[in-house]
């Protein structure tokens, strides 16, 4: 009896962590696509969209990491106020993702010539370079400095 009583219990907790990963799963593709819909918009250079897939993002936003940056470009329609907070999104997008893994491949991608020669990175999800730091004046300025695999 005993013996019934452990194996119900240990089954139990296996289909109860199995549910709890594809929550998590789930939240980490719903992080990644809305974060690829906000990043299509600043390629388009469309401050108005971008501020939308912000609000967006901010509506599923689990991760306390994103907040700051996505309240700025959800409270501003300026491409270019919204690309400086898409750079510390990115950065922490990038952590997470680094962290946690990805259900699809994404590419680390790199503009040298963003912020005055600074330098900015991005994710997404084609190896294509389109540069969210510049939109289409200059679309696929930059280089992919890292495939990031499940």
């Amino acid at each position: 009896m005993k013996r019934a009583i452990i194996l119900i219990a240990l089954v139990a907790t296996v289909v109860a962590c199995g549910g709890n990963k594809e929550e998590k799963s789930t939240a980490k593709v719903n992080l990644v696509e809305n974060y690829l819909a906000l990043k299509d918009a600043l390629v388009a250079t469309d401050g108005a969209k971008a501020q939308k897939a912000a609000n967006d993002f901010l509506e599923i936003n689990n991760n306390d990491a994103l907040t700051a940056d996505l309240k700025t470009i959800a409270g501003s329609t300026d491409v270019a106020t919204q690309r400086i907070a898409f750079e510390g999104l990115s950065a922490n997008m990038y952590s997470i993702v680094k962290a946690g893994g990805s259900e699809t491949v994404l590419y680390k991608q790199y503009c040298p010539m963003a912020f005055n020669n600074k330098g900015a990175y991005w994710l997404a999800a084609e190896e294509e370079v389109n540069n969210p730091y510049f939109g289409d004046v200059m679309l696929h300025c930059g280089s992919v400095q890292e495939t990031i695999n499940q």
